[in-house]
């Protein structure tokens, strides 16, 4: 019985293997940039950028003290951060808990556990039950039900907080494009909600109703219609004050809004500070609640530029204000930014307003500090980030250019540019340096703004020099030739429609030898998610291309969610593992970066998917990690070593590197991933226990050596050099149990032997 359950493993752990992942890419941060105009370097340049970001408190890390969980709602992206040092320091580690979210996050202890819980949007995707009721315009609770330090559960209780109004059940309606408030508003230690219906102008406040020392149960109450006796005059940016209760409509009707409750008169009342989506200035509002009759909340006056006698940016549209603690000295702060998503300033775009009050329990006086909190150490250059790897000026290291719409306050977000970071480092050790914003000129004797450009290089006349492919929104190419002179960077635009090359809108081209006949051809990402390969079937002095494509999908590859009508595919094709049989990671609008393997000109061949490819720490396991939406790739080595670095931006502006870790053969095509056993080696003693010793007949060949479990994870990872014929492995802290010895050579020699541990 024993050799039979043993030969079952074995038949599994086969069929495991041969599917197994050979590749992951973990978070780098070894590449330096420098900071704009300085030799110093940014600490975290590839934390990926800040568009429209949402502040919560939580004590991530065990030691006492509130970190930041950042939410932002351009592609629910999550960042973390700890205190240390008295600084904020990035910290992804913690990223990978706060899983989910949509539109929206709050922070705040519900259940009375002295536990942070979340709040964020409902919908249909994060029922509990199948066929269940949900409103999408919905709060969903998730209760933190952690045990251990440092790691978190949070589990969905319900989909959303039901509420009793006129004898009627129904979901308490929550906004989702607006930033509203869930906190205890009439101090009785309970969580409430304020919200905004949509298309009105007044504000709703549902009262906890749950009883005292009733924690865990969820029951809410329409309390006020109009609460506070006042409403939004919407198109001249103010108030109408005293107004009588259920006065409703007085004025249009608003859409977007963003507001916060905070008392900011030390009065023992809650003000109101509100942004509107169309002005650029907050509006404080004063509760006087002290001053009304029968002691409820009742706004009495307003402040349409807060906070005064301090800077205040006039480029914001839908400012949005959020008060915490943000220095840790034990007062209240303000971080003021924005909740619009596109036609706004978009870099330097988070004001960190210090407190210089003396305590929390006298009047607030916010001071302008900056208007890059947390943005000054990272890449953050606006929307839509899209990089790609190119040796621009022929110094045999890596450049990089950066599609993006720059700076909302020279491009309106109306066209794109390109940035240049030149390396001014070494080969293997790279710095980046921004040189150029406008490289190449893009813009200059167009009919149209380019907008939603993607650059690719590569030699097309022969001259040694590398010329320049520009897809964009209208589906056409543009040709770029290289015409740079000695250190003189210079492109001229030759073509505005090459080769009459059309794949509908928002295309991604890339120039790559497919068919590795020494000749570049163009694969191109299209905008229903698919790629489409065009043959060069010129010279490698003078290239031809059909207007139509040689393979209209490639590999029958997709990135297109089925919940979306488009996937935006961006492709960067390249041979990851140098075993002549391209991969392609391609960026897409809602799926973030996929892998596929087994790329080839061949329209018969279906490429594989590689799922679970990012880690953003080494102690997680990889993973299908969100990047935001319309993300882009490149890949390149730029470090000279034997593993390439991926770099992807997105909508948010910002770009994020990746390190590849290669484990074996990552295509299947040549052959089984066991591939033959043309080698021999031995494993003693086995049964082991603390020590394995593993002897080859191996001498001019590095191998890669790992410790694998019966379910097909990667347990130990071990490099025998090259020459080196034997290697001890330390298991000291692996279980009893069956496991297998995976040898790989760099040739792609592999052999696989049984192991009991005991």
């Amino acid at each position: 019985m024993r050799k039979f359950i043993l030969a079952i493993i074995s038949i599994l752990f086969i069929n495991l293997i041969s599917n197994a992942q050979n590749v992951y890419f973990s978070l780098s941060n070894n590449a330096k940039f420098l900071k704009k105009n300085s030799t110093d370097t940014l600490k975290t340049p590839f934390v990926g950028g800040f568009q429209k970001p949402q502040f919560n408190k939580i004590d991530l890390n065990n030691d006492g003290i509130k970190d930041l969980v950042i939410f932002d709602g351009l592609g629910n992206k999550v960042f973390t951060y700890v205190w240390q040092n008295s600084a904020w320091v990035y910290a992804p580690v913690y990223e990978k808990y706060f899983k989910n979210i949509s539109q929206w996050l709050k922070l705040a202890d519900f259940n009375c556990d002295g536990k942070e819980d979340i709040f964020t949007a409902s919908g249909q995707s994060f029922t509990l039950e199948p066929g269940q009721f949900v409103k999408n315009n919905s709060i969903r609770y998730l209760q933190n039900t952690s045990t251990k330090p440092n790691q978190f559960i949070f589990q969905q209780k319900v989909n959303c907080f039901s509420v009793i109004d006129n004898g009627f059940e129904d979901c308490l309606e929550y906004t989702p494009t607006d930033v509203g408030v869930i906190e205890d508003m009439n101090n009785d230690g309970k969580l409430d909600v304020l919200y905004s219906p949509a298309q009105s102008n007044y504000f709703n406040l549902y009262e906890n109703t749950r009883p005292t020392g009733m924690c865990d149960s969820i029951a809410f109450g329409l309390k006020v219609i109009s609460w506070g006796h006042f409403n939004y005059k919407v198109n001249s940016h103010g108030f109408n004050f005293g107004l009588p209760a259920y006065y409703l409509f007085k004025g249009g009707k608003h859409v977007n809004n963003s507001f916060s409750v905070f008392d900011l008169d030390a009065d023992g009342d809650k003000d109101f500070i509100f942004g509107d989506g169309f002005f650029p200035t907050l509006i404080y509002v004063k509760n006087g609640k002290e001053l009304n009759t029968l002691g409820r909340d009742s706004f009495i006056t307003e402040d349409t530029i807060f906070p005064r006698n301090t800077y205040v940016p006039k480029d914001m549209i839908w400012p949005t204000p959020y008060f915490s603690d943000f220095d840790n000295d034990g007062i209240t702060d303000m971080v003021l930014t924005t909740n619009e998503p596109a036609v706004v300033k978009n870099t330097n775009n988070v004001c960190f307003y210090k407190n210089m009050a003396a305590s929390n329990s006298v009047p607030a006086n916010f001071q302008f500090v900056k208007e890059n909190f947390l943005q000054e150490d990272m890449i953050d250059l606006g929307g839509n980030s899209k990089p790609v790897f190119v040796d621009i000026d022929n110094d045999d290291d890596q450049d990089i250019i950066v599609a993006t719409q720059g700076n909302y306050l020279s491009t309106l977000n109306n066209f794109d540019q390109l940035y240049l970071y030149k390396n001014i480092g070494t080969k293997t050790n790279p710095v980046f340096s921004l040189v150029d914003t406008n490289f190449a000129n893009i813009q200059a004797d167009v009919r149209l703004n380019l907008t939603n450009v993607i650059p690719t290089f590569g030699d097309l006349n022969g001259d040694g020099k590398k010329d320049m492919i520009l897809g964009w929104y209208n589906g056409y190419l543009h040709y770029f030739e290289n015409t740079s002179t000695g250190n003189d960077i210079s492109f001229t635009k030759r073509d505005s429609n090459y080769f009459n090359i059309n794949c509908g809108i928002q295309i991604a081209p890339q120039l790559v030898d497919l068919n590795k006949d020494g000749k570049l051809d163009l694969v191109i990402g299209k905008y229903n998610g698919t790629l489409a390969y065009y043959q060069n079937t010129g010279t490698v002095t003078q290239p031809n291309f059909t207007s139509a494509p040689t393979v209209d999908s490639l590999g029958k590859i997709s990135v297109r969610s089925r919940e979306d009508t488009y996937g935006n595919a961006i492709p960067s094709v390249y041979d990851i593992d140098n075993d002549g049989i391209f991969e392609a990671l391609i960026g897409s609008y809602s799926k973030s970066v996929v892998l596929f393997t087994d790329i080839t000109s061949n329209p018969d061949i279906k490429a594989r998917r590689i799922a679970n490819i990012f880690k953003d720490d080494a102690e997680m396991a990889a993973d299908s990690i969100m990047q935001g939406i319309y993300s882009s790739v490149t890949i390149a080595n730029i470090d000279a070593d034997a593993s390439p670095e991926v770099l992807i931006g997105n909508q948010r502006g910002g770009l994020r590197l990746y390190k590849s870790n290669i484990l074996g053969k990552i295509s299947l095509s040549a052959s089984n991933d066991l591939g033959e056993q043309t080698f021999e080696a031995k494993i003693y003693p086995n049964p082991a226990k603390n020590k394995l010793t593993i002897e080859t007949d191996l001498l001019n060949e590095k191998a890669q050596v790992s410790i694998i479990n019966i379910l097909g994870a990667t347990v130990i990872n071990q490099t025998m050099p090259r020459g080196t014929q034997s290697a001890t492995v330390e298991l000291i802290n692996l279980n009893a149990g069956v496991y297998f010895v995976k040898i790989q050579t760099e040739t792609g020699k592999q052999l696989v032997k049984r192991l009991v541990i005991e």
